[in-house]
């Protein structure tokens, strides 16, 4: 197996910590190969990224131009040829070679959650329960909710590349990555587009548990590590009921008309549903950029949600996010 100091001196993992590092090293594959072994060839599937340890190999392009590095070289520093999903050249072992190869999903999704979270993981982990805990949401719980909740979780563990969540499919579960990172991506047309970088602690999973609407994003685990699975029934009896309050059209008025605090409506549908309503008095943000949109509220106010069956969703949201919110019926 490849050790953590081989690992090092390779763009991105010289900016992992040991503890990212250690977690790492069983996905990669060790390969020996002889001289004028064939390595890749050019126009194949980049699947894997390899990584040249020791001995050397020829690249040659579509001209038959060729590009000679060895193991010792100070560029050898990246994966060869995996700027691309397909090969631009052809890999030829000059001589013997050792390379450490990883799957090219793998190594995207470590990127991701390094360049989403802005810094690699820290050697110690973050306490998963007590993040939960001290989170505004958990707050709002009454305390015997909270020991039966613990309770009802279920262990589970996963792998680096394990999809926990799959955009438009229908949510049962909820999630709390107890050790491990995740990517929450979205399908943006034909391109992919990063939203989050999960860490222990975090709770996902729960929007499509009240809205009963289709998962609206992709998560997928970065690292190895275990998640505590919650069911719906559970969520919606332990976590739901007790952080949602709702008014109707007459208590809006009343609270617009008595209190001291200022009152803001959203309607969190989706904008195209809303151009026939000229006469809402509600600010339009869509549920699937709520989160997006969080440090463009204010805690100062009261937010009242409106859309259907997608507000119980975004006032979970902006619970869990430490705001006031209220449901309107």
């Amino acid at each position: 197996m490849i050790s953590a100091e081989q690992l090092q001196r390779f763009i991105p993992f010289g900016d992992l910590s040991e503890h990212a590092l250690e977690e790492l090293l069983p996905h990669f594959e060790l390969i020996r190969l002889t001289s004028r072994s064939l390595l890749f060839k050019r126009g194949q599937q980049a699947d894997y990224c390899h990584y040249l340890l020791q001995g050397s190999i020829d690249l040659i392009d579509d001209h038959f131009d060729v590009t000679r590095q060895h193991s010792e070289d100070e560029g050898n520093v990246l994966a060869i040829d995996a700027d691309h999903s397909i090969h631009k050249y052809s890999a030829v072992v000059v001589d013997d070679c050792l390379i450490a190869r990883l799957p090219r999903r793998s190594l995207q999704l470590i990127n991701t959650w390094i360049d989403v979270a802005l810094a690699a993981a820290s050697d110690e982990e973050t306490d998963w329960l007590e993040a939960l805990l001290t989170s505004d949401l958990f707050s709002r719980i009454p305390p015997g909710n909270i020991q039966t909740l613990l309770a009802r979780f279920d262990e589970r563990p996963v792998t680096l590349g394990d999809i926990l969540i799959q955009e438009g499919d229908e949510g049962h579960e909820c999630y709390v990555i107890k050790h491990g990172k995740a990517v929450v991506t979205r399908s943006n047309g034909k391109q992919e587009e990063t939203l989050a970088a999960l860490g222990p602690g975090t709770l996902f999973g729960e929007d499509a548990l009240i809205s009963n609407l289709p998962r609206s994003a992709t998560i997928t685990m970065s690292s190895n590590g275990t998640v505590m699975v919650l069911s719906k029934t559970d969520f919606d009896t332990l976590l739901k009921i007790p952080v949602l309050e709702y008014v109707d059209n007459e208590q809006l008025n009343e609270l617009i008309e008595d209190s001291d605090t200022g009152i803001i409506q959203l309607d969190v549908r989706p904008t195209q549903e809303l151009i026939k309503e000229t006469t809402s008095r509600a600010r339009n943000v869509p549920l699937t950029h709520l989160r997006s949109h969080l440090d463009t509220l204010n805690r100062d106010f009261i937010y009242v949600v409106q859309g259907d069956n997608r507000a119980e969703a975004a006032a979970y949201i902006l619970s869990e996010a430490g705001f006031e919110v209220k449901v309107l019926r």
